[in-house]
């Protein structure tokens, strides 16, 4: 006669226990490892907009330190070309103030890609607490750093690294988007 010991150890249940931690653990490692965006050290490409081969960022670091890219200071400034004239306003971050440093400027912009207009700006500016990259919006003015390009976007281009968003149009700028050739603009401060 087998009696039962009510004071025996229980069987255990830890290798199911286990199994099912080890499926969880696994889970979380395959999500996250879908949410990379960079190489193995987390860098992303750095190339222009335009290049073949860098694929935009899936998301963007966050704005730091002095770069206020929804700021309503700053310095209001006067884009003209032809008979066209824009008015924008330059944000109160240090990469901005060292643009208007250099205002008034006359720069000859190129279309790339059919998203935004560029031109090369006589020297680099500052970068002082700028972000590591951005994703700017129809109507922003930006500058590249990896070329010293100031940039004009009327399409919307995506995250990249090297990108600072220094100012914004006050409203349309589809007089720009037209501009099929290279045009030369004046940029000044309309105060």
């Amino acid at each position: 006669m087998t009696t039962t010991n009510p004071f025996s150890p229980r069987r255990s249940h830890r290798p199911r226990r286990r199994r099912y931690l080890l499926a969880l653990a696994l889970l979380a490692t395959i999500s996250l490892s879908a949410c990379g965006g960079g190489d193995e050290d987390g860098d992303q490409a750095t190339g222009a907009p335009g290049a073949s081969t860098p694929d935009p960022s899936p998301s963007p670091s966050p704005a730091s330190g002095d770069q206020d890219v929804n700021s309503s200071d700053g310095t209001p400034i006067r884009i003209t070309f032809g008979d066209t004239e824009l008015t924008a306003r330059l944000h109160d971050n240090a990469t901005a103030r060292d643009l208007a440093a250099q205002l008034p400027l006359t720069l000859t912009f190129s279309d790339l890609n059919n998203v935004e207009k560029t031109a090369p700006l006589p020297r680099e500016l500052s970068l002082e607490g700028a972000p590591e990259g951005d994703d700017p919006v129809v109507g922003d003015i930006g500058y590249w750093s990896p070329d010293g390009n100031l940039v004009f976007y009327y399409d919307d281009v995506g995250f990249w690294n090297g990108i600072v968003r220094i100012g914004e149009f006050d409203g349309e700028m589809d007089a720009i988007e037209r501009q099929s050739d290279d045009f030369s603009v004046t940029i000044e401060r309309a105060e």
